[in-house]
C-alpha cells in the first residue's frame, strides 16, 4: 500500500514484471483492510483473491501503516482472517526506532526507501515460503 498514485503504478508493474502474478494497491491502511475483507483471507470467504504477502508504507494519510498491522494482527487473532499474512513495512525513515515500532506493531520486515524490487522481491518470496510452510 502507498499513498502516491504514481508511485503505486511504478511498484505495481515493476513488481509484476519482477513475477508477481497479481498485484492490488490501497490508498491508506483502512483502504488496505477493506480490501483484504475481500479476499480469501477472510474466515468463510467466497472469494477466491489470493493474499500472500502485503508491502504497507508505514506513513499513509487516513490510516498509517502501523495502525493498519495492528488491525490486521488483531483480526487474525480474532480468526476473522484466516492464517498469518507476512507484511512487509516500507518507509523512507531507516532510524532503528522506527523500524522497531514497526516490528512491534506486528510486520515481519521492514524495508527503507529508495530500493530495487528485484532485491525486494527474494525478502517477498521468503517470508511467503516461511509462513506458508508454518500452515502446512
Amino acid at each position: 500500500m502507498e499513498d502516491n498514485a504514481i508511485n503505486q503504478k511504478v511498484m505495481a508493474r515493476q513488481l509484476k514484471t519482477a513475477g508477481c502474478k497479481a498485484v492490488h494497491v490501497a490508498d491508506h491502511g483502512l483502504d488496505a483492510l477493506n480490501f483484504l475483507a475481500t479476499t480469501s483471507r477472510l474466515q468463510g470467504a467466497e472469494s477466491v483473491i489470493p493474499v500472500d504477502v502485503i508491502l504497507l508504507d508505514i506513513e499513509m494519510p487516513i490510516m498509517d501503516g502501523l495502525t493498519a498491522t495492528r488491525r490486521i494482527r488483531q483480526t487474525e487473532a480474532s480468526g476473522e482472517f484466516v492464517g498469518h499474512v507476512p507484511i512487509i513495512g516500507v518507509t523512507a525513515n531507516a532510524r532503528k526506532e522506527q523500524i522497531n515500532s514497526a516490528l512491534e506493531a506486528g510486520m515481519d520486515k521492514v524495508v527503507t526507501k529508495p530500493f530495487l524490487v528485484p532485491d525486494l522481491v527474494p525478502s517477498i518470496t521468503a517470508l511467503i515460503r516461511e509462513w506458508s510452510a508454518d500452515t502446512n
